[in-house]
């Protein structure tokens, strides 16, 4: 008697487990300084409530 993974893999439907175990490295992104600043943060508008008014600092 033969399983349902067998004939699977007999029909070619199903992957076999030798490249199940090989991973595939991603290729880097490089990013720019902005991008890095935007990323933290760091050149956000900050805003202040002034007498009732939101302000830009």
């Amino acid at each position: 008697m033969r399983t349902l993974h067998t004939e699977l893999k007999e029909k070619g439907f199903a992957q076999s487990s030798n490249n199940t175990n090989i991973k595939r490295k991603k290729p880097y992104e490089t990013l720019s300084i902005r991008e890095w600043e935007e990323l933290m943060g760091t050149k956000r508008d900050t805003f202040k409530r002034v007498g009732g008014a939101i302000r830009r600092r």
